[in-house]
């Protein structure tokens, strides 16, 4: 079988070698800036590019990373401002049902069956809600966006998952790839620590506990067209490696690039 990569823009790669988790904020600004350093931004870019990269920016925070919420636990209501009418906008959310939050001992509950303890901030996000879809959803220095920022979502769904879904990446990759008419390759080589937080097609954002008690993240490639897809995965080149949440969450940004 040919060794095939399926069709994906491209990135540069955010790679960390695993080190130890900040103890003060300052830490984890020093090593958000040194990733944003080793970034080689373009400097070939089209005008549409340039009118891209001007788009509004908001940084991310634990209350807005989930754009768009899970229907089932969405308030929607009818839109009446005649002036978002015209643009043909009929509704819009206004709130989140009970049961699209988590309480302290529903996390709690869900980290004993996952053997872990979820990072924070990312700990704080289910408390605000319980996974769903994202808008469009970057990583890097939202006052200097490059059009080559790590998309940190697997960008076939967009979504992160509930957090019962949350589970080994070694459970949730056979079952991802289920129908695929060359077989489930076996994949109980991959450690257990490896927890998938989202997951779609051949990609995977990955809490990493390996190393330890705070994980590192990952947004992994596998694909589903080699041979041996879990060969040289964590350094493929569509694979990027941040050294804890902390810095991950750090350098998320929201920019709708269209124009």
């Amino acid at each position: 079988m040919t060794n095939h990569r399926e069709a994906s823009s491209s990135q540069q790669t955010v790679k960390s070698s695993p080190s130890s988790p900040p103890t003060e904020e300052c830490d984890t600004e020093e090593l958000f800036r040194r990733l944003l350093n080793q970034r080689k931004a373009r400097v070939d870019l089209t005008d549409r590019e340039k009118k891209l990269l001007r788009q509004p920016v908001i940084r991310v925070s634990v209350d807005n990373i989930f754009a768009w919420h899970l229907d089932q636990y969405t308030v929607i209501e009818n839109e009446t401002d005649p002036e978002l009418i015209k643009q043909r906008i009929w509704q819009r959310r206004v709130g989140v049902k009970e049961g699209g939050r988590l309480t302290e001992k529903q996390i709690a509950a869900q980290e004993k069956r996952l053997g872990i303890r979820l990072p924070a901030p990312w700990r704080d996000v289910y408390k605000h809600f319980n996974g769903g879809w994202v808008d469009t959803l970057h990583w890097g220095d939202m006052n200097d966006p490059q059009i080559d920022d790590v998309v940190p979502i697997p960008q076939s769904s967009h979504q992160y998952l509930a957090l019962e879904d949350v589970a080994p990446l070694r459970d949730i990759l056979p079952v991802e790839w289920e129908e695929l008419e060359y077989g489930i390759p076996d994949f109980s080589g991959l450690d257990p620590k490896l927890i998938a937080i989202a997951m779609a097609g051949s990609q995977a954002v990955l809490l990493d506990y390996r190393q330890g008690d705070e994980p590192r993240v990952g947004l992994a490639y596998f694909s589903k067209y080699d041979d041996d897809p879990l060969a040289g995965w964590e350094t493929d080149e569509f694979t990027h490696w941040w050294p804890n949440m902390r810095v991950f969450f750090r350098g998320l940004y929201l920019q709708r690039r269209i124009i």
